[in-house]
């Protein structure tokens, strides 16, 4: 990928490296796996018994399907382990022994085999980097593990802007958010007080010697002691049964983004998406922007599981979403050449005719698991627990679980969003600082409430019922006070519209987000139109609207409520909302003007004849680009488009026509 919207790819030098004999050539320090999917190269590995093609799969290390021999070293992570200059790659068929040519010399302990730590933090994403600077504040001296090559976790593959609160990092996009957190923590790394070991997995960890056992490159084993440990390892992907599910092309959705959006290789050029949860729709929308077509989103559920703007984000770009629809079987010999797909009924049993899409990979959202191998090797008292994604440790409303040398955070805590995983990072460093008598009693008190109440009114909407649902099992006696379990749930009545389950506004729906007509027709430079109908934290719009137009939330989850005569159709919450769910349309001359949000490939242009697209995608007009604006210079741009009057409650997006 060379050109993308958002995103710019800083590469080190080209190297020499060879896979089986054959000499190829990428960038040095990427990992190797990238390195071979850049060279078309996609079956890395074969099964023993079976001698199966397998692939890429996880990308964060937490899985087999990328092991490889390594100059001579068999079942190195390739997915982690960075390319240099030379490496031999081999293709492994079935398991790896060590043999007398295995070459690569095993790196000699430096100094003392155990390190001394205050406190252990255990994964580098954003739960563990706020727990880093929670307990860095205090005074307390931190060791980071993290076994990616890049700190932030699933922050580095966010283009997205974030949801939640404006006083926080509500509209910040997430790779964004990782560069604010890594600069943060920047001066305690230049003192001393942070210690960070990238490329380093922790292992086990032995509770009767207290002591956590890492790997270090794929070659170096050391110890740590720590008088505190916070496990922040994130979760990893499901996998759903069925028929070549094991063919390289079948790709998790995390491996999916780490190529396209940290290392700028595209996965794809057609994909079938499975699952329309949040990870399903934002991933769609991030091939799209990458380049690559999205041929399907199929959903076993009834409607979408993700936030609705973000299904709609999708749907008006032409992209079908197909509920009860599951994937059947992939086909193909070596990778995936495409997939038949069949509708299911109620009790998810396979009905209708089967359907072949035609594709060349398949992208599985299917959810994750936390990662809590740590946890049941430390004796935690665990809970399995469906609507956190299995199983999790219980823990007091500190956060800390029954091992006291331990606490949780983030998605190995349960699975939610990036927003609660730094507030739960956040209340762990406070909690591990309390417990070192780095904080008093009364700050850590108001300190800790302050906390727990961001994190209730994050969980109020009605997007996580589930979670509110999971949680209500994993605290201690005596903890929930701080935890509240009230919130709202999905709307019976909306849930009934067909359309509305996938992310488009009905007929009735879209007269209800009209504004007044006699104002309207008056109003020059047009009035807002916001189509976000359901209850989820987020208030960039309010935030940013600079007459007070968009009134203030009396709870973050409330739907947006206009006061017409403030706007002036600035347009700036058409740039700020991260849902791009805010439209501006400008009825007071002879044709109408909407400014839409924009954040395709092709940079747009005054001048350039576009497609006019509705809600499903369709294609109902053409017409030209008069202005182009980028008001927050983030570049979401909000480009000015002339369509006829009857088509201002249809258009929501455009797509450019190509310029050669």
């Amino acid at each position: 990928m060379r050109d993308h919207p958002i995103l710019h790819f800083s590469r080190g030098r080209k190297v020499i490296f060879y896979h089986d004999g054959r000499p190829l050539e990428w960038y040095e320090n990427e990992p190797i796996a990238v390195a071979l999917y850049a060279n078309n190269v996609k079956v890395l590995s074969y099964t023993k018994k079976y001698h199966r093609p397998r692939g890429f799969f996880c990308a964060i290390g937490k899985c087999s399907s990328c092991f490889m021999k390594v100059d001579g070293l068999p079942n190195v992570r390739t997915c982690i382990t960075p390319l240099k200059e030379g490496m031999r790659i081999e293709t492994q068929h079935g398991l790896g022994r060590f043999t007398e040519s295995s070459t690569l010399a095993l790196e000699e302990p430096q100094g003392s085999s155990i390190v001394q730590a205050e406190v252990l933090i255990i994964g580098g994403g954003p739960a563990g980097l706020s727990a880093c600077l929670e307990a860095l504040r205090w005074g307390c001296k931190v060791t980071l593990v993290d076994e990616s090559l890049r700190l932030g976790g699933q922050l580095i593959k966010q283009t997205h802007k974030f949801f939640g609160s404006s006083k926080d990092f509500a509209g910040v996009r997430g790779i964004e958010i990782a560069q604010i957190l890594q600069r943060q923590l920047s001066p305690y790394i230049g003192s001393g007080q942070l210690k960070v070991l990238s490329n380093t997995s922790a292992v086990a960890y032995y509770a009767k010697e207290n002591v956590a056992l890492c790997e270090q490159s794929e070659k170096r084993l050391f110890m740590i002691e720590p008088e505190a440990i916070i496990v922040s390892t994130g979760a990893m992907e499901k996998l759903v049964p069925f028929v070549n599910n094991d063919l390289p092309g079948v790709y998790g959705a995390g491996a999916v983004q780490t190529l396209m959006n940290v290392y700028g290789v595209l996965p794809g050029k057609r994909v079938l998406m499975v699952g329309a949860g949040n990870i399903g729709l934002i991933v769609s929308y991030q091939l799209l922007q990458a380049g690559a077509e999205v041929a399907a989103i199929v959903e076993l559920a009834p409607s979408v599981g993700g936030y609705w703007v973000h299904a709609a984000k999708v749907r008006r770009l032409g992209v079908p979403i197909l509920l009860r629809h599951t994937v059947k079987k992939v086909v193909g010999e070596s990778h995936v050449e495409g997939a038949v797909i069949q509708e299911v009924d109620e009790k998810g049993e396979l009905i209708g005719e089967e359907k072949f899409v035609e594709c060349d990979t398949v992208c599985l959202a299917v959810g994750l698991s936390p990662t809590v191998e740590l946890f049941w090797q430390a004796g935690c008292e665990m809970a399995y627990v469906n609507d956190l994604g299995g199983f999790v440790p219980k823990r007091d409303h500190t956060l800390r679980t029954s091992n006291p040398r331990f606490w949780v955070a983030g998605d190995v805590a349960g699975i939610e969003e990036a927003t609660t995983a730094m507030l739960e990072g956040s209340i762990a460093g406070l909690s591990v600082s309390r417990a070192l008598n780095r904080v008093d009693e009364t700050t850590f008190e108001s300190r800790l409430e302050g906390y727990w109440n961001k994190l209730n009114e994050l969980r109020m909407g009605e997007t996580s019922y589930r979670v509110r649902r999971g949680l209500s099992q994993v605290f201690t006696e005596g903890s929930l006070p701080l935890f509240q379990l009230v919130g709202d749930s999905p709307l019976e009545d909306r849930l009934q519209d067909e359309q509305f389950r996938s992310g488009v506004l009905s007929e009735n729906m879209v007269e209800t987000v009209a504004p007044p007509m006699e104002l309207w027709k008056k109003k020059k430079n047009g009035l807002v139109i916001i189509e976000c109908p359901q209850k989820i934290p987020c208030d960039p719009c309010h935030a940013n609207c600079p007459t007070g137009a968009i009134l203030p939330f009396e709870n973050i989850n409330d739907v947006p409520r206009i006061d017409y005569s403030k706007c002036t159709g600035c347009a700036m919450c058409v740039a700020a909302c991260p849902g791009l769910a805010c439209f501006v349309a400008d009825i007071s001359g002879e044709q109408a003007i909407l400014k839409l949000p924009y954040e395709m490939s092709a940079k747009p242009q005054v001048g350039d004849e576009v497609v006019c697209l509705d809600r499903c995608g369709r294609k109902v007009a053409r017409s030209k680009i008069v202005r182009v604006q980028e008001p927050r210079k983030d570049k979401t741009y909000v480009v000015h488009v002339v369509v006829p009057k009857d088509l201002v409650m249809h258009v929501r997006t455009i797509r450019v026509i190509d310029r050669g």
